[in-house]
C-alpha cells in the first residue's frame, strides 16, 4: 500500500491568493529604499492586504496624476517613446 506524501514540493509557492496570480508577465525591478520608506511600504501592504507591486504601482500612478500639467505632458511624451 502506497503512503500519501504530505510533504510540500520544493521551492517557493505560486504568488497570489491560492497561488492563482501569474507573475511571469511582470517586469522585475530592484529598489534601494531608506529604512523608513521600506517600513512604510511594509505597513501599507499589511494594512491594505495587497502585494507590494500593487501598492507601489498605485503610488506611482497617483504621483504622476498629481504632477502639474506641463510635467504630465512631458511624461506622456516619454512614455510614447520607443527608445
Amino acid at each position: 500500500m502506497a503512503k500519501s506524501s504530505t510533504k510540500r514540493p520544493p521551492g517557493r509557492p505560486p504568488a497570489g491568493r491560492g497561488g492563482l496570480a501569474v507573475t511571469t508577465t511582470y517586469v522585475q525591478t530592484t529598489l534601494r529604499l531608506e529604512p523608513e520608506t521600506k517600513e512604510l511600504l511594509d505597513a501599507l501592504t499589511r494594512l491594505l492586504g495587497r502585494p507590494q507591486r500593487q501598492v507601489t504601482g498605485e503610488a506611482l500612478a497617483l504621483y504622476a496624476r498629481r504632477l502639474k500639467g506641463s510635467d504630465r505632458e512631458l511624461l506622456r511624451g516619454l512614455l510614447r517613446r520607443k527608445d
